[in-house]
């Protein structure tokens, strides 16, 4: 294995973090709730427990949640964990794998860890982002084990058109590979979600987590969803790493999961009042382009003029106190994401300074 830096992350923990502005339109996540939100009491912070093989009780709310038996669930955490323990326990060192292309940088630094031969699968704009089904196809005749995708779609919020993930799992399925979908925004598409992937048969598995929708990022509250054998190799992975998940943090993702409909109306109704917000910036310029989200916290918009984001990024810190996510960490430059999860002033005054960089890189 190597572990590269992953330029996103450093990125991510150095400048909204430590070093945070004022007008953060990076931030893909909701704000987070407070713990009087969900009953989170003095209580538990107390670590004693079983937990080896996941809090019996957190496991038992997911599985009700999302459809599937507990046996199928290991508690991890965060999704990026859940992420990286499915891939290593497919992957050996020069096995082929694939992944959609752009692609969040960390999922790419998964397999760019494990060592593989990676493939691209284009999820292209004028195919309005939707996998490209015969690359996935090839892949997986040339010997790809996992294909990682991502619904709804990051960077741009697009939701995996099911006939296409269908196909794309029939032909991992006759070549006895796996299709690994990350859903930590999937939650955002409301009362229209669908079953999640892992529940389409056993040559799926779906990651999740309490960090976008629900905007309990800190906790690392996640979770892998799978088949009974691959779900027991993730946890001899894990007996590597932390080898299991704290206790306290399991006790308030309890609460978390109790409170899932209270915090999905919150971020239900910020949705609905901040990204009019962006839609209204983004086609009000000449200089910008998008495939409007209809769901999620997120916006993949496209600069046509010669600004790009490194510049776009660096001048709105030194000058205006504010951010994006660079889209070169996708992989494109002449893009940059957006989120709405914030509080709604603080988007609008951010999208202000926006336009006043934008404006001046023309």
């Amino acid at each position: 294995m190597r572990f590269n830096t992953i330029k996103y992350m450093e990125w991510a923990k150095l400048y909204q973090i430590l070093n945070p502005v004022s007008f953060d339109l990076s931030n893909s996540a909701m704000a987070p709730p407070e713990p009087s939100d969900i009953g989170v009491t003095v209580e538990d912070a107390w670590w004693a427990g079983a937990n080896h093989y996941g809090h019996p009780e957190l496991k038992g709310l997911i599985a009700k949640r999302w459809g599937v038996k507990e046996e199928q669930i290991i508690p991890t955490g965060g999704s990026s964990l859940a992420n990286f323990l499915f891939a290593a326990s497919i992957l050996e060192t020069g096995d082929r794998a694939a992944i959609e292309s752009p692609y969040y940088e960390p999922l790419g630094k998964i397999l760019e860890a494990l060592e593989a031969k990676v493939t691209e699968v284009p999820r292209r704009r004028e195919d309005q982002f939707q996998p490209d089904v015969d690359a996935a196809r090839k892949a997986f005749e040339k010997g790809a084990k996992l294909l990682i995708l991502t619904d709804l779609y990051n960077p741009c919020g697009v939701h995996l058109d099911r006939a296409r993930l269908k196909a794309i799992g029939e032909a991992a399925a006759k070549h006895g590979a796996t299709v690994l979908v990350d859903e930590v925004y999937l939650d955002a598409m409301w009362e229209e979600r669908p079953p999640i992937a892992a529940t389409l048969g056993p040559q799926f598995v779906s990651t999740n987590s309490l960090t976008k929708v629900y905007g309990i990022g800190n906790l690392r509250a996640g979770w892998g969803i799978g088949r009974k054998d691959l779900v027991e190799r993730a946890y001899r992975v894990y007996d590597y790493l932390s080898v299991l998940n704290s206790m306290p943090a399991d006790r308030v993702a309890i609460r978390a999961h109790k409170s899932l409909d209270k915090l999905t109306a919150r971020a239900k109704q910020r949705r609905a009042e901040n990204f009019p917000l962006i839609k209204k910036f983004v086609e009000s310029r000449n200089d910008l382009d998008w495939l409007e989200p209809k769901w999620g916290f997120i916006a993949w918009v496209r600069m046509k003029s010669k600004a790009r984001s490194p510049a776009v990024q660096d001048l709105m810190r030194k000058k205006y106190d504010a951010q994006v996510s660079p889209g070169h960490f996708f992989g494109h430059p002449d893009h940059i994401r957006l989120g709405c999860g914030l509080p709604q002033d603080k988007l609008a005054e951010g999208l202000k300074r926006l336009g006043m960089a934008l404006d001046e890189l023309r």
